[in-house]
């Protein structure tokens, strides 16, 4: 285990989160040695940045890009209960700190503390239903025990999300009758911010090089645009995920593919790329159809694809946070839209949007174990939304969407391809 992940596992342990070049000033100050008194002057920050640090030899700050959070280098556990269990213990933690910050939340008791009346509590959800007569029940446990909820009918809990719960305690059936539920949310609207510079930004997903429904002319006449004096400002293009079409990802997929290698995919890739003018710096997540583990938070592409692009092109994780000129973007490639879509009532491909401003509400991009999207068994949960994006970006579900939810730009990015087979027989429709 390098230096940097025990540092970061250090941390993680007190539930401080910092930025990777935070990391960078702890190695250069001595590392493992250094990382006590480094706690004990910042420990009290959740969130420690490079602007936190006051010292002599102040942190180098690039202004214009810098990653935040990336789960790249982060080691994967072997998948054993215990892996699991630390995995949850760390989403538990981080979200229940943000809960507690509500003014709602004041004055809550841990589980085993709770008295007959009046209570207030938190916990991660279990075993959520319901019942024939339209109310919802489920349990939520703490790190000190479990209790079981019943909430009105037309709520809407997901099992494994964190919440705030208000109501009364019967202590005879160990149950709260739920008045309200208390989700980690968004801080309040915040005006728009602008910066000096005059650029822009150019956002897509869903690529899927190598597929025969890639729509080929469009991409040349993007390429030629980016090119073109309309497009002089850009200069950052963002892709969130499926950059390539990928091999055997979904039922008779190799009838659909004009490029049947993966590398081959991903050569065309970065020859398409290479056409992009150098003033528009490339940066680029996987997703579900692309050569890193299907299981979510998914790594940088690997060294040997790498390696074919350009070296100015940024590769991060599956989701990654990074900074665009003080703009704080968070970019998914977007699986936990698939169990929104299969455990809410009424949800669908059309409301992504609605979908986006849940996932900011639970403060977590895939709550539930379990479902379609399969999780990485790390001991801390990358998925949990630490930070408030300014702009939250996704992809996935080859849809346009553009909205606002309290000052935050919520981005689906759409697609490349036009519908598959396979998209036709599930009945969906790229827009």
């Amino acid at each position: 285990m390098s230096e940097r992940v025990r540092i970061v596992e250090e941390l993680l342990k007190r539930d401080i989160v910092v930025e990777p070049s935070v990391v960078n000033y702890i190695i250069e100050k001595g590392g493992m040695s250094f990382l006590p008194e480094f706690i004990e002057k910042y420990g009290n920050i959740d969130y420690i940045k490079s602007s936190h640090i006051k010292e002599e030899n102040k942190i180098e700050k690039d202004e214009d890009f810098k990653i935040l959070i990336d789960s790249t280098e982060f080691p994967v556990g072997k998948g054993e209960a215990d892996d699991f269990h630390q995995l949850f213990l760390d989403r538990f933690r981080r979200l229940s700190r943000i809960i507690r910050r509500r003014v709602q939340m004041k004055g809550y008791s841990e589980i085993s503390m709770l008295k007959d009346g009046d209570v207030k509590t938190i916990g991660m959800v279990n075993d959520a239903r319901i019942t024939p007569s339209g109310y919802v029940t489920f349990q939520i446990e703490d790190t000190t025990g479990i209790v079981d909820c019943v909430y009105p009918e037309g709520s809407l809990v997901l099992n494994d999300e964190v919440i705030g719960i208000i109501g009364k305690y019967s202590t005879d059936k160990n149950r709260i009758y739920v008045k309200e539920i208390v989700r980690p949310g968004i801080p309040a609207v915040r005006e728009n911010r602008k910066i000096k510079e005059e650029i822009s930004a150019a956002i897509i997903s869903d690529i899927h090089i190598g597929s025969n429904k890639f729509l080929r002319e469009r991409w040349q006449k993007f390429l030629q645009w980016l090119k073109g004096d309309e497009a002089r400002k850009i200069k950052y293009l963002l892709i969130g995920g499926d950059l390539v079409d990928g091999i055997g990802i979904y039922p008779n997929q190799e009838k659909e593919l004009e490029i049947s290698d993966i590398y081959g995919q991903y050569e065309l890739l970065s020859r398409y790329l290479e056409e992009i003018p150098d003033r528009i710096k490339i940066i680029m997540i996987p997703g579900n159809h692309d050569i890193v583990r299907v299981a979510e938070p998914q790594p940088a592409l690997p060294e040997k694809i790498k390696n074919m692009f350009s070296s100015d092109i940024v590769f991060l994780s599956n989701p990654a946070y990074f900074v665009v000129h003080g703009y704080k973007i968070l970019m998914y490639h977007g699986g936990g839209l698939n169990n929104f879509v299969d455990l809410i009532p009424n949800m669908n491909y059309e409301r992504t949007g609605d979908m986006m401003k849940l996932m900011l509400e639970m403060r977590h991009l895939s709550p539930i174990y379990g479902a379609k999207v399969p999780v990485a068994p790390l001991t801390r949960d990358f998925l949990v939304i630490d930070v408030t994006p300014d702009v939250f970006i996704t992809g996935h579900v080859h849809s346009f969407t553009h909205e606002k939810y309290r000052g935050i730009h919520l981005i689906n990015a759409s697609t490349w391809q036009s519908q598959t087979e396979y998209q036709k027989m599930m009945n969906f429709n790229p827009i």
